[in-house]
C-alpha cells in the first residue's frame, strides 16, 4: 500500500468554498479513482489557509494511473482554481496495528 500525503495553500478567502467543493463532491470524485483505498481531507488549526490530504492506493502504480481517469480530473477541477500551490509525499505502508482507541468509520 501506498500513502500520499498531499498539503495544499488556498488562495486568501477561499478557505470555506475550498471546504464546501471538497465536501459537495471532490473528495468523493478522488475516493472514486481505481486504486484508492481511502481518501480523507481536513483544514488546518495552525494555519485554516492550509488543507490536508491524507490517501491509500492499493500501489504506487494506480496512484500514477489515476492522473488520466476522469474522476481525478474532476477531483482537481473541484480545486485547482481555489489552491495556490502545496507539497506531497509518499510512504509505502507496510503494516497497521490498531489503537486502543481505533473504531472502523
Amino acid at each position: 500500500m501506498l500513502l500520499e500525503i498531499a498539503e495544499v495553500e488556498v488562495k486568501p478567502g477561499n478557505e470555506d468554498a475550498f471546504s464546501t467543493a471538497m465536501r459537495e463532491g471532490g473528495i468523493a470524485h478522488l475516493a472514486a479513482c481505481k486504486g484508492v483505498i481511502e481518501a480523507r481531507f481536513g483544514r488546518g488549526v495552525e494555519n485554516p489557509s492550509k488543507f490536508l490530504f491524507h490517501v491509500v492506493w492499493t500501489s504506487i502504480e494506480d496512484h500514477m494511473a489515476a492522473r488520466e481517469l476522469e474522476s481525478f480530473g474532476q477531483f482537481r477541477a473541484a480545486m485547482d482554481y481555489l489552491t495556490q500551490g502545496g507539497s506531497m509525499s509518499h510512504y509505502v505502508l507496510h503494516e497497521q496495528v490498531a489503537g486502543a482507541s481505533y473504531k472502523a468509520v
